[in-house]
């Protein structure tokens, strides 16, 4: 199936896109999902780990039904090019549908190196304009938002989520780098590396900065089990899912004794961590439906005993800030336990449908783990669970590798 060159026009926007906050990603996604009508046949019927993950998706569709989320399923209109999908459960399956055409299409497609080519350097545009406009921020700002407070604001935003788009990107550039180029390989993505590490550091990209962490964890552990690694990886992430709120609780105690010394920004994050895990217990197996994070809106005024660690000014922010900027604990707060056993066994499922690491050439396998595991720690510390463009550009990543293994493959053969 020729389907490379769909993947390829898609990435030469993943620069665009990560430039303007992340977001379009899900409408890429979308249109990859539609263009398999016209040029693939995706092979029928889904792999297990699909069909678990495609049943998550509709569980947490349908609690919206008990969900206190306000919202209407469509505003606007096409003709005026305001057409828009407002109801969370309809987007994300929508999402979930062109994901899984778009990932099934590219297991299909044929050997395709010039789009594996231009894949490649895309990401690495990306890499190198976020590194540059870092470095170069109050003039870029300047440049492209004006002098205008809200849209400087918005643009030093739009720069913090494009850090967690390039460390979905790092775990496919430095394997590729490494093992294609060889010695002059290695030297750019040492830099690419260093430059990256600087990078998160002066944005504070926290979660970036720590998905790098992640990679080089999930690398070192299917370095060490060639055979098995990938089984333990999504082992550990479904374990994870599924003991989330226990995991979590156990840190919160440990931390307590030290959390005077914490800034308030952390302490606030273990606040409403400790506040979600305490509302699942009024919904332990159905959850809250999808979306009720949202409209927690408790402030730390209700809670005089944590504002008196906090300045004063922290008496208005909300305890749990529209989300609990933690997906693991927000699928137990908001789909209860059937959806976090349906989230942890996909994950299971996914690590026993892939190959063994050692069957995979070493460029793959690294970027595979490292993907896996950068994407595990972001899914721990920044976004809310239905954030599309965070779960598009994931898919975006994953179908990446997989036509570089088809290309790869066929081109060896």
């Amino acid at each position: 199936m020729k389907y490379g060159p769909v993947l390829a026009v898609a990435f030469v926007l993943w620069p665009v896109m990560s430039a303007l906050g992340g977001q379009g990603f899900a409408p890429l996604v979308g249109l990859t999902g539609i263009a398999v009508l016209f040029v693939a046949r995706p092979r029928l019927p889904p792999a297990l780990f699909a069909a678990i993950g495609f049943a998550f998706v509709v569980w947490a569709a349908l609690s919206q039904l008990w969900s206190g989320a306000e919202g209407r399923f469509f505003s606007g209109s096409f003709a005026e090019g305001t057409f828009a999908v407002e109801a969370r459960s309809l987007s994300f399956l929508l999402l979930a549908l062109t994901s899984a055409l778009t990932i099934a299409a590219t297991l299909r497609a044929a050997s395709a190196p010039r789009a594996s080519g231009v894949v490649a350097a895309m990401l690495g545009m990306q890499a190198a304009l976020l590194i540059a406009a870092t470095l170069l921020m109050e003039p870029v700002l300047a440049w492209v938002y004006g002098d205008d407070a809200s849209r400087l604001h918005q643009g030093a935003q739009n720069i913090g989520r494009g850090a967690n788009t390039l460390a979905l990107g790092l775990p496919l550039l430095l394997p590729m780098l490494v093992f294609r180029w060889r010695t002059i390989g290695t030297v750019l993505a040492a830099a690419l590396t260093v430059g990256a590490f600087a990078c998160f550091v002066m944005l504070g990209a926290d979660s970036a900065l720590f998905a790098i962490g992640g990679m080089a964890a999930a690398i070192g552990l299917v370095t060490i089990l060639p055979r098995m690694g990938f089984r333990w990886l999504f082992g550990l992430i479904g374990g994870y899912i599924a003991a989330a709120p226990v995991f979590y609780a156990v840190i919160i105690r440990l931390a307590d004794p030290f959390v005077h010394h914490l800034p308030a920004s952390f302490r606030s994050r273990l606040w409403s961590w400790e506040t979600v895990i305490g509302k699942m217990t009024e919904a332990p197996f159905i959850g809250h439906g999808i979306g009720a994070t949202r409209g927690w809106k408790e402030t730390f005024a209700s809670r005089p005993d944590w504002l008196a660690q906090l300045p004063d000014f922290w008496a208005t922010y909300r305890i749990v800030p529209g989300h609990p900027h933690n997906m693991a604990l927000q699928i137990w707060a908001e789909t209860g336990m059937i959806g976090a056993v349906l989230a942890a066994l996909a994950a299971v499922a996914l690590g026993f449908h892939l190959p063994r690491p050692e069957a995979l050439r070493p460029e793959i396998r690294y970027a595979a783990a490292g993907l896996a595991g950068a994407a595990a720690v972001i899914f721990s510390f920044a976004y809310s669970l239905w954030n599309e463009g965070f779960w598009a550009s994931l898919v975006l990543a994953a179908a990446a590798i997989i036509l570089w293994h088809r290309t790869l493959r066929d081109d060896a053969g």
